[in-house]
């Protein structure tokens, strides 16, 4: 019976010390605090009719597409069929971040994001991209960081556009 007292008070002792330290030891677990972030962009990057679209993956998803990127999906034009191959042991999951879609013309400086999934203390990507002002090309950033905080002002990004070769239309 005095085992079954010690034992108890020492899960109550256990309880006690998560539950007052939840933020520090379990962030993800305890924290219930949506995220928004501030993204800024120079609209100048873009075509002026671009569509820029943000893309948000959480903690869950990252690991999820980590645990599958041995698995390959292709798709076959003819049957209409997608294949899936997967490393021995390894079950494919679909991830879809939560995507977000703003006109080139209505940004100011900023754009501001609040996610329905990243939680304060949790893994984030954020990816966002738009058409390149010569209109062939795609401009886009990258951002993989924690989400320290209920507002994430991102200051710094690495903008990036790709170099294809653009064939313009001869009138």
């Amino acid at each position: 019976m005095k085992k079954m007292r010690v034992f108890f008070l020492f899960c109550s002792f256990v309880l006690a010390f998560l539950v007052l330290n939840c933020d520090h030891l379990l962030p993800r677990a305890c924290s219930q605090e949506v995220v928004t972030f501030i993204v800024p962009v120079s609209v100048g990057m873009f075509s002026q009719d671009a569509v820029i679209r943000v893309r948000l993956w959480d903690e869950e998803q990252l690991e999820t597409s980590e645990n599958t990127s041995g698995c390959t999906v292709s798709y076959n034009v003819q049957t209409k069929t997608e294949d899936v191959r997967c490393p021995q042991g390894v079950e494919y999951a679909q991830v879809m971040p939560e995507e977000f879609m703003f006109d080139v013309g209505e940004i100011n400086s900023n754009i501001e994001i609040t996610s329905a999934a990243v939680r304060v203390g949790e893994k984030y990507r954020l990816l966002i991209s738009g058409k390149s002002k010569d209109n062939c090309n795609t401009t886009s950033a990258e951002v993989r960081e924690v989400a320290d905080s209920e507002t994430i002002v991102i200051e710094r990004l690495s903008w990036s556009t790709t170099a294809m070769g653009c064939i313009g239309i001869i009138e």
